[in-house]
């Protein structure tokens, strides 16, 4: 009976403890209040048992629980430093002039690629494919356009901005689901948020890819809200990928391997014969 009260107090204070870091994040980063009750409890328990494993070790040699708490505690601050770096929200000055699109996510540059007349723009993500037919259906793609892919890893940014200012005229989320790697459709369906920004000069498509056992997307902005260039429109939480496609007469800025900055990095600008 003892036991089981220790347990319970273990996991009342963790639950306390988690519940007021989810609030912290939702305040922060815009998180679904729905993750709250679906991953909160998941890591109150977590952290309960490991501080139970600790508290039943006092009656183990010496030398073992000091051990034990010397790499808990270093692994602590490293997984606490990465969320740190993983969650936070820069504050960036935007410097792009006439003509000019910002990058909209932190990461590397993977593919860079010119878009033929009607051609519909496929994303690869670890070697899937999803082919972007929303955006097929808008003005955005009636004629030629190039279609760049950022990658980003856990220590990147993982917000995302508005590349241009603008209305924003699509925001469409997708699915994802959890088809076995040997099924075909699995390289088809990895969860995805589109948007498509509109201003006097262009149109601008942005595509939001989460990893395919992820699935978390979270999209600040609605259609029809106006958004300035570098304001934050959404967040991939963990594995991701933005790609962006722009239309006929911009040419990229960047190189396939360069690491680019969400509202810092001139992305594309506008050919000096289109002005």
């Amino acid at each position: 009976m003892h036991q089981i009260l220790i347990v319970l107090i273990f996991l009342a204070a963790s639950l306390v403890c988690s519940t007021l870091l989810y609030a912290w994040l939702r305040h922060k980063t815009k998180i679904g209040v729905r993750y709250l009750y679906l991953d909160n409890p998941v890591a109150a328990t977590l952290s309960a048992l490991i501080a139970y494993l600790v508290y039943r070790l006092q009656e183990s040699p010496g030398y073992m629980l000091p051990a034990v708490v010397l790499v808990a505690c270093v692994g602590g601050i490293a997984f606490l430093l990465t969320m740190i770096r993983f969650w936070r929200t820069p504050r960036r000055r935007v410097s792009a002039g006439p003509g000019q699109v910002v990058s909209p996510a932190d990461g590397n540059i993977i593919y860079i690629k010119e878009l033929k007349n009607g051609e519909c723009p496929v994303s690869v993500k670890l070697h899937r494919f999803s082919k972007l037919e929303e955006l097929v259906k808008t003005p955005l793609l009636n004629g030629q356009g190039l279609h760049i892919g950022i990658n980003m890893t856990p220590f990147d940014v993982h917000k995302n901005c508005a590349p241009i200012s603008g209305k924003i005229i699509l925001n469409q989320h997708y699915k994802g689901k959890f088809f076995s790697l040997k099924d075909f459709r699995s390289q088809t369906d990895n969860e995805r948020n589109t948007y498509i920004i509109r201003n006097d000069e262009l149109e601008v498509g942005i595509v939001q890819i989460a990893s395919r056992m992820v699935r978390r997307i979270d999209s600040y902005v609605r259609t029809g809200d106006d958004v300035k260039q570098g304001e934050w429109i959404g967040m991939i939480r963990f594995g991701s990928q933005v790609d962006v496609i722009l239309p006929a007469g911009y040419r990229a800025a960047v190189r396939i391997g360069e690491q680019v900055y969400a509202a810092k990095t001139i992305l594309a600008s506008q050919d000096e014969g289109t002005y």
